[in-house]
């Protein structure tokens, strides 16, 4: 009896991970909350990391005696922790942009709960983000009421940070954003009028802002303008596919159609936001004589490592057009392989070119899902692009 006792106690072998999980990846300027949902499917398990309604799976789940590892496959990221009937302890680590990183990670089981918004927050905010040499970067905070409590994003001249979620506590709030790559949190107090917080990017990396209500200009600046080329001469490029075989700009399937070069990057999540449409729009346009490349700018420059990425970004999001590997993602060294561009700045950059190679629209970043009414009219301007383009001799 006192043997059973203590096995029920205890636990007689390695616990279930099947549930949701309150998950925080703890930064220097606190916890940044997040969900984990662990299931069982097809005699494996699987699962997701979410924030809110935004998820990203888990590709693999392995339980080896008390020691749990989740693959998060999209981003060459892992959770790895010791694994109790109740709480999970250990490290998230990612090979990071310049070089690996690794933050401490803890969850307790169950779902976190969903708490009041207070009124005097939701809507927009012009923000301004100090930069280290004093001046200021503009921003646009977006907050909403939502069945799943406070959610958010934060937009910049190039694009949306990804959709926040987290809470408030009177004139308080925190909202964190983690997928597997992007580590953000923005925390802020509402002092009268004006919202005051730091932004954290990372284990340690701390930004103060302040903002006010918007007056209904936006401060960004137009995406298109931030990008430029000479529009005289044709757009090259000359970079190898995931079999190794080299793809230039006048290669034939490119001849006479109007081409969208895409400038991703793997370990990028606005670019995963992109990457439907512009299946979509292929899909829609190809037979009508559009075609898409994609050069992609990975992490490691290693092209064993990052072949494997840019295979497996191509297989989840259904890609037919050439993916090529292009370099590594350090804005410079980018800039250096297309010197026809001049103050390239984000990672997605789209280029629209006509059937004469002729750059005519460059789209600096991309504003996805969370980005609400911006994504929709981004995705309507691409058309209307695609179809002036179309439409030429």
């Amino acid at each position: 009896m006192i043997a059973l006792a203590l096995l029920l106690l205890f636990g007689g072998g390695p616990a279930d991970p099947i549930g949701p999980w309150r998950a925080v990846v703890d930064l220097a300027g606190g916890p940044l909350r997040f969900a984990i949902e662990i299931r069982s499917e097809a005699g494996g398990l699987t699962g997701e990391v979410c924030n809110a309604t935004s998820c990203t799976a888990i590709t693999g789940v392995t339980v080896l005696g008390d020691s749990l590892d989740l693959e998060i496959g999209d981003y060459a990221a892992t959770i790895s922790a010791a694994l109790r009937r109740d709480s999970l302890i250990g490290t998230y680590h990612n090979v990071g942009n310049r070089g690996p990183r690794v933050i401490p990670f803890r969850a307790a089981r169950g779902r976190w709960p969903v708490e009041p918004v207070p009124p005097m927050l939701p809507g927009r905010w012009d923000a301004a983000f100090e930069r280290p040499d004093g001046t200021t970067s503009p921003r646009v905070l977006e907050f909403r009421a939502t069945d799943h409590g406070l959610e958010g994003t934060i937009l910049s001249n190039t694009g949306d940070y990804g959709l926040f979620w987290g809470r408030a506590d009177r004139d308080s709030f925190s909202l964190g954003h983690f997928d597997g790559s992007f580590v953000y949190m923005l925390t802020g107090r509402l002092e009268g009028d004006t919202l005051r917080g730091v932004f954290h990017a990372g284990r340690t990396t701390q930004t103060r802002w302040t903002a006010v209500r918007s007056s209904g200009a936006s401060p960004l600046r137009d995406p298109t303008t931030l990008t430029s080329t000479d529009t005289s001469t044709a757009f090259t490029f000359a970079f190898p596919d995931l079999e190794g075989h080299l793809v230039r700009n006048d290669d034939p399937r490119f001849r006479g159609k109007v081409l969208l070069v895409d400038i991703f990057g793997t370990w990028c999540p606005t670019c995963h936001d992109a990457a439907p449409a512009l299946v979509r729009l292929y899909r829609e346009y190809h037979d009508r004589g559009l075609e898409i490349v994609g050069l992609a700018y990975e992490v490691t420059g290693d092209t064993a490592i990052d072949r494997v990425q840019v295979r497996h970004f191509r297989d989840k999001f259904g890609i037919r057009y050439p993916l090529l590997l292009a370099g590594i993602n350090v804005t410079e060294e980018t800039a250096a392989t297309l010197p026809q561009l001049e103050g390239f700045t984000a990672y997605p950059t789209t280029l629209f070119l006509d059937r004469s190679g002729k750059v005519r629209r460059i789209q600096a970043g991309f504003f996805g899902p969370a980005a609400g009414a911006r994504h929709a009219r981004l995705l309507a301007d691409f058309r209307r692009e695609i179809e002036r383009l179309l439409a030429e001799p």
